[in-house]
């Protein structure tokens, strides 16, 4: 049939029809184009970062972006230190410590057995955990200092000697790190600089957690480090507070002349004689040893001659209150503190308060978040190397809050509101309800046996005749 068509357009003067295309030709063609798609896609990574002097592998440069001069380790030192001796870094500090430490829970995911075992595992490896430190929860502090002074929990879980289990955990100081990548894999190399040479981390057992890192460097941004001005500043004015405070300490200048004694007086021979210049000195410090002890007293007993005047010295510190109650606003900033939270009591308020502490609790949450992933690293390798098939996650208490009450009333008038709006659009509201209050498809089958709100206490009806 397609011959004679063929043959009729032929003689017609018309081009033959153009056969249509078979499946086969269809999956040739659809294959031609994935082809050319995938020649056009790259198969690697096409950015790069600086290479190091070999040229061999990719590398950070192991600076803060706002230091170009300095090293990260020596500003990182330098905070360290602030962190022990001045009283607002180590106040802000010791808050977030408290805020980030309300404890913690482990959930399991697995099968029923694996996770009982699992819980009965980490149970025991606790107790072991970070011995110089308080165990687990000791550890947390610690990781809440790194982060803030040094910009990351840096921990090696190493193992047993049989690897059957994680022994203990080190913690490593991120300013000893330099992190490089590997051109040909792209994973991240972590490396400690020992003296004399530099040690692989191995990334079955270590971790470089950062909650915050700029443009393509991995390295962790410390939490304080924009302190560092307001803090040079604030060391400035204390010193020259302190200078003010012994100036006006010295109501009065005590001016005195005394005649020169002579050789005869000072048992020298003349005053070409080598010891007459140091007895000269030695008889005026004696003389202001004697000034100096008779005017706490507001008595003077001298030679002849000696002639005492009084200046008065009239010092202020008047305009210093106001610069330095400006700088310590621009550190408790930098430091993510808060005026009420140093001391500063004067203008706060219930209403501002309500405002501002969830921003401190919102600090926490976040940091919170960064130290669960170092613990459950920890966890999950010793469950692992235990042979135990489940995983652990680790959940934070959240930070107390102060207004509980008002919390609670708004989450009353929240399920009130879901209750009238899924009276209103049916089944179609459950997914909006069940995001809200962080529900899963699978919470009702952990719930415990015991668990029942729908049969609760009922409240006792009032008979009547109630005065």
């Amino acid at each position: 049939m397609n011959i004679l068509n063929a043959a009729r357009a032929f003689f017609a003067g018309q081009p033959p029809p153009a056969p249509r295309p078979t499946h086969g030709n269809v999956m040739q063609a659809a294959v031609r184009n994935l082809n050319a798609r995938l020649l056009r896609t790259p198969n690697d990574r096409v950015s790069r970062e600086p290479n190091d002097l070999s040229g061999l592998l990719s590398s950070f440069e192991d600076s803060l972006a706002g230091y170009p001069q300095d090293t990260r380790r020596r500003i990182i030192l330098v905070l360290r230190a602030l962190a022990e001796n001045d009283d607002d870094v180590s106040g802000s500090l010791s808050d977030l410590q408290a805020l980030c430490g309300a404890g913690f829970t482990i959930d399991f995911t697995g099968g029923t057995r694996a996770m009982a075992q699992a819980k009965a595992e980490l149970d025991a490896w606790q107790l072991t955990m970070f011995p110089e430190g308080g165990g687990l929860q000791g550890l947390i502090s610690n990781l809440v200092g790194e982060i803030a002074l040094a910009g990351a929990a840096s921990c090696e879980w190493y193992p047993e000697r049989s690897r059957r289990g994680v022994a203990g955990v080190a913690m490593v100081p991120p300013e000893e790190v330099r992190i490089r990548r590997d051109r040909e894999t792209q994973q991240l190399i972590h490396e400690q600089i020992a003296p004399g040479n530099a040690i692989p981390l191995h990334p079955r057992t270590y971790l470089y957690a950062a909650p915050r890192t700029t443009s393509r460097s991995p390295y962790g941004v410390p939490l304080y480090i924009a302190a560092l001005f307001a803090l040079d500043r604030k060391r400035q004015l204390l010193l020259a507070e302190q200078r003010v405070i012994n100036l006006m300490a010295r109501s009065a200048l005590v001016k005195a002349t005394a005649p020169i004694p002579t050789p005869d007086q000072l048992g020298c021979s003349s005053e070409d004689d080598p010891g007459y210049t140091d007895a000269v000195a030695e008889y005026f410090n004696a003389l202001a040893d004697t000034i100096v002890s008779g005017s706490e007293n507001g008595v003077y007993i001298g030679p002849h001659g000696t002639e005492i005047s009084v200046v008065p010295i009239n010092q202020t510190a008047s305009g210093a209150p106001e610069i330095t109650k400006g700088n310590q606003k621009r550190v408790w900033n930098a430091l993510k503190s808060l005026p009420f939270m140093r001391g500063e009591m004067d203008s706060t308020t219930q209403a501002l308060a309500q405002v501002t502490v969830p921003i401190l609790h919102a600090q926490a949450i976040s940091v919170n978040h960064t130290i669960a992933r170092q613990l459950e690293f920890g966890m999950n390798l010793h469950l692992s190397l235990r042979g135990i098939p489940a995983q652990a996650w680790v959940r934070f208490t959240p930070p107390a809050s102060p207004f509980q009450l008002d919390e609670a009333t708004a989450l009353l008038r929240k399920a009130e509101a879901h209750e009238k709006l899924a009276a209103l659009f049916g089944p179609a509201w459950a997914a909006q309800a069940m995001r809200e209050f962080d529900v899963e498809d699978g919470d009702a089958g952990r719930a415990p046996d015991w668990w029942n709100p729908s049969t609760g206490p009922t409240l006792p009806t009032d008979p009547g005749g109630t005065p």
